[in-house]
């Protein structure tokens, strides 16, 4: 059996059967995409972001990082282009009703740039402005090479931002999702305190959570537990690797379940024993500071003044305090390596808050080679506020 009967099969019998959502709101997507093409005179649209081709489309699949691409035209129907390995992703999990293939070992050699610019020659070789995800992953560069030097008519036109500005104003639907993804966060995060101790290792304290969250209900994470401690809690981005927990520890946890992609994560921080003067002061600071966010989370604030207001909350620990300018980020549909979005309410971004916008807002203080105190919420604007999408207490956690 070759990979034309197979996806033959595959198209008679299971069809569409894996997509989550109903029509509607993927029609109400596509609508909105297809607004801003016009708008930025884009006649083709390739995305090669899985994110961005699962918004559109249900595409879904645990492999994000094979070739896909999803065109759209501005006066047809979309079509994409994957690898072989993936049709069972493109036929069973998305809308898409017309698919093109390419063999999945050459992805990463020849590429499948090549086949894809025959698909654009059959099917919109009229179509000469192009918009493509540059800012983004997935889109390789032998896909690139091809396509700029077999259409050298067209005009490529940065189209980064279309899906991922369409999808920061949440559906129902969506948002729904995300409450789902913090039931199962917070069951993770209360398993890593029932079991923290000295004499552990983190990744005990891992293992505990993750148990915990997927047995609640998450499918696979976009971003696995986050676990560390002593001295590593003050690096960011470190996990688990079976270091063994101490008295008068400092353990960091961040944690996010999955529901149909969407994640709603959290921030906690434990002692084994008594903080120490300067943990508590970090503490008191990282709430303040989550707390003055808080305040300000409801439609028609702008980020600058969000910012503003924050940044009084933690200015007596400046001096002292490394935090990484990023006070807020949105929150949406995604596959790994990362659950956020690039939506950041920070210094410099000239948006305002929407009902419908979620966001982890994450206060990650760390005291440089010493150790680090975080708290964060996961929340969604409503009309008149902000709702937590995460049910659990906030404070410094003492063993």
């Amino acid at each position: 059996m070759d990979a034309r009967q197979y996806q033959d099969i595959l198209e008679r019998h299971d069809a569409g059967t894996g997509i989550i959502f109903d029509n509607d709101e993927y029609e109400r997507r596509a609508k909105l995409v297809k607004l801003q093409m016009a708008a930025k005179g884009i006649e083709t649209l390739i995305l090669t972001d899985p994110n961005s081709v699962y918004y559109l489309t249900g595409y879904y699949t645990f492999g994000s990082g094979n070739y896909v691409s999803l065109i759209i035209p501005l006066d047809g129907n979309p079509f994409m282009h994957v690898a072989d390995l993936e049709i069972p992703s493109a036929i069973v999990n998305s809308n898409v009703t017309e698919v093109y293939t390419s063999v999945w070992q050459q992805q990463f050699r020849s590429g499948p740039g090549d086949d894809l610019v025959k698909v654009l020659h059959s099917k919109v070789q009229d179509k000469k402005r192009i918009g493509l995800e540059l800012g983004r992953k997935g889109l390789l560069a032998s896909v690139f090479q091809a396509l700029a030097s077999k259409l050298p008519n067209a005009t490529f036109i940065d189209a980064s931002m279309i899906v991922e500005e369409v999808s920061y104003v949440k559906s129902d639907v969506e948002i729904e999702c995300l409450k789902n993804s913090g039931s199962y966060t917070a069951a993770g995060v209360e398993a890593s305190y029932a079991i923290t101790r000295p004499g552990i290792y983190d990744n005990d304290i891992a293992k505990a959570g993750y148990e915990a969250m997927i047995g609640a209900g998450s499918e696979f994470m976009s971003v696995q537990p986050i676990v560390t401690s002593g001295v590593r809690t003050s690096f960011p981005h470190q996990t688990f690797r079976r270091v063994l927990i101490q008295d008068n520890d400092v353990i960091f946890l961040e944690y996010g379940g999955n529901h149909h992609r969407y994640t709603a994560p959290l921030m906690r921080t434990i002692v084994t024993g008594k903080p120490s003067d300067d943990m508590m002061r970090f503490a008191d600071a990282a709430e303040a500071t989550l707390s003055a966010m808080l305040e300000m989370m409801k439609p028609g604030i702008e980020f600058r003044d969000i910012v503003a207001h924050a940044k009084k909350a933690h200015k007596s620990l400046d001096d002292e305090l490394y935090f990484f300018g990023s006070y807020a980020y949105g929150l949406g549909a995604t596959f790994p390596p990362t659950w956020g979005n690039g939506l950041h309410i920070a210094e410099g971004i000239d948006l305002v808050l929407k009902p419908g916008m979620a966001f982890h807002v994450p206060m990650n203080f760390t005291a440089p080679s010493k150790f680090g105190i975080a708290f964060s919420e996961s929340v969604v604007i409503t009309e008149k506020g902000y709702e937590l999408l995460v049910d659990h207490p906030r404070k410094l956690h003492q063993i």
